[in-house]
């Protein structure tokens, strides 16, 4: 590896060159000395294997090896002209040499290594200013997608690696003495070829410092232009082209994730041709998609650039400087790119400043100009808790405090929360679709809050409800403990004009807004605290709120705090969340509303904010029972909310929440069902039951899945088990007895019939009906008698057991019997016929005689098939001549 290096370095031609100096220098001395091309093939022997470890820990970056250094090598002798590379001595060479081989060594790194620099908080700072990334991680995180993860912070780390490299090329040169051999006749010069790798991550500009890099220093008694010598490397790494790779700075502008996408690039994005000599640079590519062209123009604009500011730089020299060392580069590249497939252009969408600023803060977005008041109070709340907890971490008594005051057509909300100094107001005040709190300066803090603010446009809707307004804020510091920042003073009289900028005198840490409202503003000093009680029922904090009228104190409700609501007639349950970490807290009451005002009144909050409850399948549930929420949402479970907050954003997050709270509900009926029949005598707890069926919260049908609220499998498994296992069902017992039974109870039986209450004029005893049935159907069955929620109840059975399969009209005038087989012991036994649409059997008489067939009672309307029945059955003669039994199982309109 090593040796091929050498050989390789060997066939260039400045290496050539120097070995020709020094051969030269020999024949004046008489003294063969040949250790500066020594001293260069020593150093490569140790640089060229650790180069060869760059892909260990970028594998996108494959081309940091020994053969990128010969091929700047082979740069340099072409753009250095003919004229002056006979003119530069041989320690000048050398430090071309040194630096291609040791300007990318900080590249390297060991497993050791990196283990500690993970830890580092230059680390971490470096992790957390790429947003995009930095969300990606985190989600993987919480998703334990471990393999993301390391991908992300393999990702994370080849970047720092690639940004920091030239700082950390000083340690490893360091660590390996690869510069303890850069030294002429015992003088080392090492310091002169780290200034010269140290320049190629910075501007040209940059090189005009002659104390860093020097344009007339000496190495004994030759003569160094360290300056030139950065400006010929520079142009020669940038220059590394090569028509069978990739450019490695059009790696940087691209930054491949992946193994895929690396071989893509490479397959289309082809530079065909290019030349460099020492006056012009020529290059040729065939760009098989507009994205590749475009990133290979704007790498050929930074050559440009550089060539510029080079020439300028070298074209600055004087007197014997000047005939010494000239460069002749001044021409921007000569591109020839052919697109293939498509015409090349660079069209894009262009916004519209004033009319996007008038979107932003008008009620096209908001609706309700209201909002003006809660985005400022959301940004008090946020600035509030960030000092706190900062304020915590450090061990200090803090007091937070927020006022909101409405006098003279003036609103003011202050608080003495982090604040602001000149450098948030400007990097995020003032840009709009930038929050702090979702910034990289605000996530290295690493404090524990959870921000409101998410979009960074709120502020403008001010301008719904104020002609101008005011910022006022001193931030607090605790980093420069001694120095502390000065407060600022800002007036802004609309948001296309220039701010105003004011002296302020404040001493106190925190912010100050102060709007200037116009005639038709939305606020009161009647409806004040109301209004504040809307817009952030559940925040930490009070607020003093300061009117016309006097003083108050707003104090928010506590997430779960019971709502009072007079539409509320009746509570059945509630269901209790009380997981922070899983970030949702407060409770769900299942109540009764008042029949004619069926709405009742719920608070959902995000970080204590409201946000919209009608976006949730919450509410009411069916004509008989509604949810009323009081839950606050933060963590793990926060919801994506729309710019304006007035839409919550169905995504993964939201149907996530969503199955959160359906379990919870599932979890919070079996409690109380347990509950209940635990403490309760039988008549009260089937009257309890009874409710639940009849108001249809524990229903298959309705309920909660009234307006969205859809049980996945799993739910409606559980929703099943809760029948059988809390839901009692009227049972005839062998010796004629009525007994209540859960159906899991009557798990071995083969049948299971089901006939109306026994409340016909003419009595027949239960006995009778049990017997009656036993004999049509068999001995191994048992009968269920029609109660209250019959309708609730035939759903969950068709559920368990499959939809009925026979009606038996028996001899007994009035009684009919519907059988279900019991599916847990035989599937076969249940019998699907059809006749247009689904039907049944009907046994007439008794079980001897041949069915006839019709369609299920209340199922389908009589105008879609006819409908056959027996006109001289006592039940339907009863329908016919005006009498109606107490149980109907068919309808009027179905008997033409």
């Amino acid at each position: 590896m090593s040796e091929d290096a050498i050989l390789r370095l060997k066939q260039t031609v400045l290496f050539k060159k120097l070995r020709e100096k020094e051969k030269e220098e020999s024949k004046e001395t008489s003294f063969e000395d040949y250790e500066i091309s020594q001293n260069i093939i020593s150093v490569v022997r140790k640089a060229a294997p650790l180069l060869e470890r760059v892909p260990e820990n970028m594998p996108e970056f494959t081309l940091h090896n020994a053969n990128h250094s010969v091929h700047v090598i082979e740069n340099m002798d072409k753009i250095i002209p003919c004229e002056t590379l006979k003119q530069l001595n041989t320690i000048e060479i050398s430090i071309l040499i040194y630096a291609a081989y040791l300007h990318d060594i900080g590249m390297i790194s060991s497993s050791d290594e990196r283990k500690q620099i993970v830890k580092t908080s230059e680390f971490k700072k470096h992790l957390t200013s790429n947003e995009e990334l930095y969300r990606k991680l985190e989600e993987a995180k919480n998703n334990s997608d471990y393999e993301v993860v390391l991908a992300i912070e393999n990702k994370a780390f080849t970047d720092f690696l690639r940004k920091n490299h030239v700082q950390r090329a000083h340690k490893i040169i360091d660590e390996y003495k690869l510069d303890s051999e850069i030294s002429w006749k015992n003088i080392p010069y090492g310091n002169l070829v780290r200034a010269v790798c140290d320049s190629h991550e910075l501007p040209v500009k940059a090189l005009y410092n002659t104390k860093s890099w020097p344009n007339d220093t000496v190495v004994l008694n030759k003569l160094v232009n360290v300056q030139y010598l950065a400006v010929i490397f520079r142009l020669a790494d940038i220059l590394d082209v090569d028509p069978e790779r990739t450019p490695r700075h059009l790696f940087y502008y691209i930054n491949p994730k992946d193994e895929v996408s690396i071989k893509e690039w490479k397959k289309h994005l082809s530079i065909t041709g290019f030349q460099i000599t020492p006056e012009k640079i020529k290059i040729v590519a065939n760009c098989k998609h507009p994205e590749q062209e475009r990133t290979l123009r704007k790498f050929i604009k930074e050559i440009d650039k550089e060539i510029e500011d080079s020439y300028r730089l070298v074209s600055s020299y004087r007197d014997n400087l000047e005939d010494k060392y000239i460069l002749k580069l001044s021409e921007p590249v000569d591109a020839e790119i052919h697109s293939i497939g498509y015409e090349y252009c660079d069209f894009r969408f262009e916004l519209d400043y004033r009319r996007v600023l008038d979107l932003l803060m008008g009620e096209g977005l908001y609706r309700n100009p209201i909002v003006a008041l809660r985005e400022l109070l959301q940004n008090s709340v946020d600035a509030v808790r960030y000092r706190e907890s900062l304020e915590k971490r450090e061990g200090n008594g803090y007091k937070p405090s927020i006022e909101v005051s409405l006098r003279n057509n003036e609103l003011i909300i202050e608080d003495n929360g982090i604040g602001m100094d000149e450098k948030i107001f400007k990097n995020y005040f003032m840009r709009v679709g930038r929050s702090y709190y979702q910034s990289p300066e605000f996530r290295q803090k690493n404090v524990d809050v959870d921000p409101v603010s998410e979009f960074g446009i709120g502020i403008l809707s001010v301008f719904m409800v104020a002609d101008k307004f005011t910022v006022e804020s001193r931030r607090k510091t605790f980093e420069e403990e001694f120095n502390p920042s000065e407060p600022i003073y800002f007036e802004i009289p609309t948001a296309y004009d220039y701010f105003i900028r004011k002296q302020s005198n404040r001493s106190k840490y925190g912010t100050k807004i102060t709007l200037y409202l116009k005639p038709n503003h939305p606020f009161s000093a009647e409806t004040l605290v109301k209004t504040i009680s809307e817009i952030a029922p559940f925040i930490e904090y009070q607020i003093e709120i300061n009117t016309d009228k006097g003083k108050s104190k707003y104090e928010p409700l506590l997430p779960g705090e019971k709502i009072r609501s007079k539409n509320v007639v009746k509570e059945h349950f509630e269901v209790s969340f009380d997981d922070k970490k899983e970030g949702i807290e407060g409770k769900l009451y299942v109540v009764k509303p008042n029949f004619l005002k069926p709405t009742v009144l719920s608070i959902i909050a995000q970080r204590g904010f409201a946000i919209p409850s009608s976006e949730f399948p919450l509410g009411r549930l069916s004509y008989k029972a509604a949810i009323q929420a009081s839950i606050n949402i933060s963590g793990q479970s926060k919801l994506s909310l729309s710019p304006s907050r007035s839409h919550v954003i169905m995504d993964e997050k939201y149907y996530e929440f969503i199955g959160k709270i359906e379990q919870n509900i599932l979890e919070g009926l079996e409690k109380y069902l347990k509950t209940t029949n635990d403490s309760s005598s039988v008549e009260q707890y089937i009257e309890k039951v009874n409710e639940l069926l009849e108001d249809e919260i524990l229903s298959l049908s309705g309920s909660l899945l009234y307006k969205g609220l859809y049980y996945c499998e799993k739910s409606k498994n559980t929703l099943v088990k809760i029948f059988l296992n809390y839901v009692p069902l009227l049972t005839i017992s062998d010796d004629g007895q009525r007994k209540y039974k859960t159906l899991k109870e009557l798990d071995n039986i083969t049948n299971l019939a089901i006939t109306g209450a026994n409340d016909l004029p003419e009595k027949i005893t239960d006995a009778k009906i049990l017997e009656e049935t036993k004999s049509l159907i068999g001995p191994r069955t048992i009968l269920l008698m029609q109660e209250e929620g019959e309708e609730e109840r035939n759903s969950f059975l068709n559920e368990i057991l499959g939809d009925s399969s026979e009606i038996y009209i028996t001899s007994i005038p009035g009684v009919v019997i519907k059988t279900f087989y019991n599916t847990k012991k035989s599937d076969e036994n249940i019998v699907f016929r059809k006749y247009n649409k689904f039907i049944q059997q009907i046994h007439i008489g008794s079980i001897g005689k041949a069915p006839i067939f019709v369609h299920p009672p209340g199922f389908y309307k009589a105008a879609d098939t006819e409908v056959i029945y027996n006109a001289s059955h006592p039940l339907f003669a009863r329908l016919l001549n005006g009498g109606e039994p107490k149980m109907k199982l068919l309808k009027r309109q179905y008997i033409s």
